[in-house]
């Protein structure tokens, strides 16, 4: 449990800090580029403090897609189009989204989060909301987190 907790905590703070300074962005990603400087690396923080967390729930998926979060965390500059840190970024969003997403279904028989960000995707796509990717992400980390919770147990992770 004490991994889910620190998961959230950063995720709030982070999300919760920037949406207070800069509003809801085009996405979480895109929290980079409005950083000054100094604070860029608050960035890489926030996604290793979610990604590093997901090595150690005993999965091999769930341990993939924190891989795919330190890239995202590392892979920051997702504008550049001279280098493959875009292709780098995306991938890794997508294995830290899609990878917990399909264990849980897969290993576990935990629909619901799939559920969650299927049905909210599609209600977010369509609707007139703006920054549609920034609420996306957020549905995922919220359809994810929830989908550990109510599988804590079946986790076999440092800790338990």
């Amino acid at each position: 449990m004490s991994l889910l907790i620190i998961q959230f905590i950063v995720f709030v703070l982070y999300v919760g800090s920037i949406t207070t300074v800069y509003g809801v962005l085009p996405s979480i990603s895109d929290s980079w580029y409005s950083l000054p400087q100094r604070y860029k690396p608050l960035f890489t923080f926030f996604t290793w403090g979610i990604g590093i967390p997901m090595f150690f729930y005993g999965s091999g998926a769930m341990f993939l897609s924190g891989i795919g979060l330190v890239f995202v965390g590392t892979a920051t500059q997702f504008r550049m189009t001279e280098a493959y840190t875009k292709y780098i970024h995306f991938a890794g969003a997508a294995l830290g989204i899609i990878l917990p997403l399909l264990d849980l279904v897969i290993v576990f028989g935990v629909w619901i989060p799939i559920i969650i960000q299927s049905i909210g995707t599609l209600l977010i796509v369509q609707s007139k909301v703006s920054n549609k990717l920034w609420w996306v992400e957020v549905l995922a980390f919220i359809s994810i987190m929830i989908g550990i919770y109510l599988n804590i147990d079946s986790f076999n992770y440092v800790g338990n």
